[in-house]
C-alpha cells in the first residue's frame, strides 16, 4: 500500500487567503489599541513571521512567545511603547489565530484528489508544521479528519519539517518505509528537501508556476496527482 503524506497549509487549504482575511479583520483592533496598523506594519509582520516560526519549530521559542512577538515587534519598531505594543499584540494574536484557523477553505481539487487516492487503496496522512492547537482547529474547520487516516503535527512530534528526524518520526508512526511513501507539498525547502533527505519520494505542488524548473517532480494541481502516482515512479 502506498502511503501519501500531504502538507496542509497552501497545499490542501488556502492558508494564504485566510491570513489576508485575518489581517484585514484586526487592522481596526490594532489601531483602537494604540498600534498604527497598515502596509508598513504588515510588511514587517510578514518579514518576521517565518523567522520567528522557524525558531518556534526549532524549540527556541515557546508557542505563545512566537505568536506575541510577531505582532509586538512591528509595533515597537514603529515607535509604539513596549507596554502598549505587548497588550495590543495579545489581543491581535487571539483574533488572528481564531480567524486564520477557522475562516479557511480547502482548494477545490483537494477532496476529489483525496477521494481518488483512497479509492485506489492509498493510505493518506497530513504532516504539518505549526502549533498543535491552531492546526487541530484548522483541520476541524476544514472537515478533513474523515478524509485522511493519520495526522502528524510538528509540535506534537517534537520535530519539524525539513528535519529528517521529523520525517523519520512520521514513517515510524505509519509503520512504513521511505520507499513505501511519498510526500506532497508546496514548499521546496520544507516539504521537498526534507522528504528527499529522508529518502522519501517528493512531489512539489506549484499552483502558480512560481518555482519554474525546480528539478523535482512537479504538479500544477492536485487533480494531476492520482494519475502521476498510478504510474511508475
Amino acid at each position: 500500500m502506498l502511503s501519501v503524506i500531504f502538507d496542509l497549509d497552501d497545499t490542501l487549504c488556502d492558508y494564504g487567503a485566510a491570513r489576508q482575511r485575518a489581517k484585514r479583520k484586526i487592522d481596526l483592533l490594532l489601531n483602537e489599541h494604540g498600534v498604527q496598523a497598515g502596509p508598513a506594519y504588515w510588511a514587517r509582520f510578514d518579514e518576521l513571521d517565518p523567522v520567528l516560526f522557524a525558531r518556534f519549530t526549532a524549540g527556541e521559542l515557546a508557542r505563545e512567545e512566537y505568536r506575541r512577538l510577531r505582532f509586538e515587534i512591528p509595533a515597537t519598531d514603529a515607535g509604539t511603547d513596549r507596554a502598549t505594543a505587548s497588550a495590543a499584540a495579545a489581543l491581535a494574536n487571539s483574533a488572528y489565530v481564531a480567524s486564520a484557523n477557522t475562516d479557511i477553505e480547502l482548494f477545490d481539487d483537494a477532496l476529489p484528489a483525496l477521494g481518488s487516492l483512497r479509492a485506489a487503496g492509498a493510505e493518506l496522512s497530513l504532516f504539518t508544521n505549526g502549533p498543535s492547537d491552531g492546526q487541530r482547529a484548522k483541520i476541524r474547520a476544514l472537515g478533513l479528519a474523515p478524509h485522511v487516516d493519520h495526522v502528524f503535527i510538528s509540535e506534537e512530534l517534537g520535530a519539524a519539517k525539513p528535519s529528517p528526524a521529523a520525517f523519520g518520526a512520521v514513517l515510524s508512526g505509519l509503520g512504513r518505509t521511505a520507499r513505501q511513501s511519498v510526500m506532497v507539498g508546496d514548499s521546496p525547502a520544507t516539504d521537498i528537501a526534507g522528504a528527499q533527505a529522508a529518502g522519501i519520494r517528493a512531489i512539489l505542488l506549484d499552483r502558480t508556476g512560481r518555482h519554474g524548473d525546480s528539478g523535482v517532480e512537479t504538479i500544477a494541481g492536485l487533480a494531476d496527482l492520482p494519475r502521476l502516482l498510478a504510474s511508475a515512479p
